[in-house]
């Protein structure tokens, strides 16, 4: 197994905080939406898609962790403790973290209701995946992935020095044609949580 970590993060317009319960909850992992522009190790461009059920296995085995911008010192939340909860819905997964009472969740707390931490990240390897081309875009689609943390993120867009990128040679065309219908934005009106999707390098 490939221990070497991707991330992937979405800008949020609203996180959903409860101070007195100490709670913090959004959407981490949106299904069917096409990324942006991404990158290979060799600077290739590709766009990605997560597709339902991608999460399955994760969710069933793994022992996942929530985190302040990917540090592990600012443990939030733990799958095995119950101060993470998971639940994996059609268009995605959603967290629920139960802050704790220390000084850096306390800071974690203030900073996502003033809206100074504003997405969700995650963290996740060997994905499980198939390419194909379309109108001259490479398109990489991930039937399934090992998700090992989310982060609560203020800036949502990474540089090539903080995770490792997708290598050229994983790209093998199997299909010509995409297998789902994909949108750029979804909203949620259930939760009224809005997400784009944001490119893992600085153009």
């Amino acid at each position: 197994m490939n221990n070497s970590l991707e991330h992937r993060a979405y800008n949020m317009m609203d996180v959903k905080v409860d101070k007195t319960q100490r709670i913090i909850e959004g959407r981490a992992v949106v299904y069917n939406s096409m990324s942006n522009e991404l990158r290979t190790s060799s600077g290739d461009k590709f766009r990605e898609i997560i597709q339902p059920g991608a999460l399955t296995d994760s969710l069933a085995n793994n022992d996942i962790l929530a985190y302040k911008e990917h540090n592990p010192a600012m443990l939030l939340g733990r799958k095995s403790a119950g101060t993470l909860m998971l639940e994996d819905r059609n268009d995605g997964l959603y967290v629920r973290i139960n802050v704790p009472d220390t000084s850096y969740g306390q800071d974690t707390l203030v900073s996502a209701e003033r809206g100074d931490l504003k997405g969700f990240s995650f963290g996740f390897n060997s994905p499980k995946t198939k390419s194909y081309s379309r109108s001259g875009e490479k398109i990489r689609e991930i039937s399934s992935l090992n998700l090992r943390e989310v982060s609560i993120v203020s800036n949502p867009a990474y540089n090539e020095t903080t995770l490792s990128v997708v290598r050229s040679e994983d790209f093998v065309e199997e299909n010509k044609e995409p297998t789902v219908v994909i949108e750029n934005k979804q909203q949620d009106n259930e939760t009224n949580l809005r997400f784009k999707f944001i490119s893992l390098t600085h153009k």
